[in-house]
């Protein structure tokens, strides 16, 4: 179910209650009007309004063939003012010229007269959910701006499980204490490195990454330590290493656990020390940067195993992080998913694409074992495709099983909708803590329709 109503246009006062009907009876409230400007009158009246008092439509069924202002006049309208709306227009059987019309002008689907029920139920169920994945996008690209208002821009989340990990880092940041940051690869462990050093007194110095596994061994050292001029062929002057050039900021050395026996011994001494040898050098340099490290592997394993120096271990594992892997934070895919279609979408000007409600379905009952940055490779191929996507559209990977929308075999019908209502309530109470009147604006209910449906299902 969705905030809103469905709102059916028809100067045929029979054909707009068979429609209206037939909405009530897949569980939403409908309203019915007999001219394109009585609708476009209650439109503007229900976006002025404060309060779920006048329920702004959901889903729009309107007839092309209207006394007055005409179904495309009313459709260009909504599309216009509210262009969250599902808008799906009727015509008769034949005019097949005009709905396609209708479609190019922004139509979602369309409807023949004489009307079949089981079509009106299945377009009527695409156009409502179809209008839930819309406000939910909409009204997640509104909570990201404003929490990119107190934020990390790069740190996008609404979980609890990402709150923690945020949480740590503030608690974290103001001291130099060297951080480890664990989790899977993908799961935006530089972003977490970058965040502790916004928020630490060393946000004006440099932030220098350094990517371990990407260096060749033979470079390994030059570049954590430094070189002086001649120390091997090609080296025609002296290069600082990372660790000078983080002076007075942050270092972040990624996949820490790359790095070879001799490497692990020089960072051990630099960490104790805290000054670096360059290569071919004797000359002991002090260092002044602080160290974030990060991994995706188990390094109390690599311990057991003898392939990493439990001394170098304990020095690294003084902050520890863990950033959950996409699939333990799904609350966070939906917020996710519009910020990164909205940034795609300005870099290459195109306009937003339409998912589909069984597209965002599957996005969300995909495992993501490339974490959030397979979802940002995914929502580049969306906006690059456009249009209105599809599961076909999708790359072959990112469609896992959906997670069940309904049962399968006998269910109480009663028992199920009373359910799934108490569930969409709490979902409801939780992103608006405190506040039921939000509560009841996000359900399209009124204040005291919610306060009724609270004490039904014990939830106050």
């Amino acid at each position: 179910m969705t905030s809103g109503v469905v709102w059916v246009v028809d100067d045929h006062r029979a054909s707009a209650e068979a429609v209206a009907e037939i909405a009530r009876g897949l569980g939403h409230a409908a309203r019915t009007f007999g001219s394109a400007e009585l609708a476009t009158d209650a439109l503007e009246r229900a976006l002025r309004a404060e309060s779920a008092a006048d329920p702004l439509c959901a889903v729009l069924v309107t007839d092309l063939r209207l006394p007055g202002m005409s179904g495309l006049g009313l459709l260009a309208a909504f599309r216009s003012r509210a262009p969250g709306v599902s808008v799906v227009v009727v015509t008769a059987h034949g005019s097949i010229d005009d709905a396609v019309r209708a479609i190019q002008a922004g139509a979602l689907d369309f409807l023949t007269k004489p009307l079949a029920v089981e079509r009106v139920e299945a377009v009527l169920r695409n156009a409502i959910a179809r209008a839930a994945v819309d406000a939910e996008l909409a009204r997640l690209r509104a909570e990201n701006t404003a929490l990119r208002a107190v934020a990390h821009p790069d740190l996008i989340y609404r979980s609890a499980a990402m709150r923690d990990v945020l949480d740590a880092v503030g608690r974290a940041a103001p001291s130099d204490a060297t951080v480890l940051v664990l989790g899977e690869s993908g799961t935006g462990k530089e972003r977490i490195a970058r965040a502790i050093h916004d928020a630490s007194p060393r946000a004006r110095g440099p932030f220098v990454a350094s990517h371990l596994a990407a260096l060749a061994e033979g470079v390994l050292e030059s570049e954590l330590f430094g070189h002086e001029r001649g120390a091997f062929t090609g080296a025609a002057a002296r290069h600082p290493g990372r660790f000078e050039q983080a002076r007075g900021g942050t270092l972040f050395l990624d996949e820490i656990a790359e790095i070879d026996a001799r490497t692990q011994v020089k960072l051990l001494r630099v960490l104790q020390e805290r000054v670096v040898v360059r290569v071919g050098g004797t000359e002991e340099v002090k260092v002044d940067g602080r160290l974030v490290a990060a991994t995706h592997k188990d390094l109390e394993a690599e311990v057991g195993a003898g392939r990493f120096r439990a001394d170098l271990y304990y020095r690294l594992n003084v902050v520890r992080l863990r950033i959950p892997p996409l699939r333990e934070r799904t609350d966070d895919i939906p917020m996710l998913l519009a910020h990164f279609l909205d940034r795609f979408a300005a870099r290459y000007n195109r306009p937003l694409p339409e998912i589909a409600p069984d597209v965002a379905q599957a996005l969300l009952g995909y495992a993501w074992p490339g974490n959030v940055r397979e979802l940002e490779n995914v929502a580049e191929r969306l906006v690059v495709m456009g249009g209105t996507l599809r599961l076909d559209d999708l790359p072959a990977r990112p469609v896992g099983a959906p997670r069940a929308l309904l049962p399968v075999g006998d269910v109480d019908l009663t028992t199920f909708l009373e359910e799934l209502e108490a569930e969409l309530i709490r979902r409801a109470l939780a992103r608006s803590p405190g506040n039921k009147a939000q509560a009841a604006r996000s359900l399209g209910l009124s204040r005291e329709a919610l306060r009724y449906k609270l004490q039904k299902y014990e939830l106050d």
